[in-house]
């Protein structure tokens, strides 16, 4: 987890600093990385509520949402695809799990290394 965090922390840092310049020329589509974002917002919705659903009574995966939000400096339109992504990852694991099992675990470790790789490759690919 350690991992995905410093990936996640690169991947907020490099967003604003080196990807704004591209996300202004690409206004009406995106910035190129999209769908990766797009992505990295439902893994941790997801994240967020199988955590809480097993014990972990944190906000850490909603905070980091709320960072990653923050070092976009998205426009409206994206910041609602992005929070959207997470919103119904969310409410996709809370329609089909109401109590932590084995398989909501497995679910949890999938997507931390789901969310290492997406930030890791964002960075390799985009960050400066």
């Amino acid at each position: 987890m350690t991992r995905f965090l410093v990936s996640f922390l690169l991947v907020t840092g490099f967003s604003v600093s080196a990807l704004s310049a591209q996300a202004q020329t690409q206004e009406t589509s995106g910035p190129p990385y999209e769908s990766q974002m797009i992505q990295l917002a439902g893994t941790l919705g997801s994240l967020h509520y199988l955590s809480n659903l097993c014990g972990d009574k944190t906000s850490l995966w909603r905070d980091q949402m709320n960072e990653l939000l923050t070092a976009e400096k998205a426009d409206e339109t994206r910041r609602k695809n992005l929070v959207s992504a997470f919103n119904n990852n969310y409410r996709s694991y809370a329609d089909n799990y109401s109590q932590c099992t084995d398989q909501a675990l497995k679910a949890i470790d999938r997507f931390k290394l789901q969310g290492e790789k997406l930030s890791e490759g964002l960075v390799a690919h985009y960050g400066n």
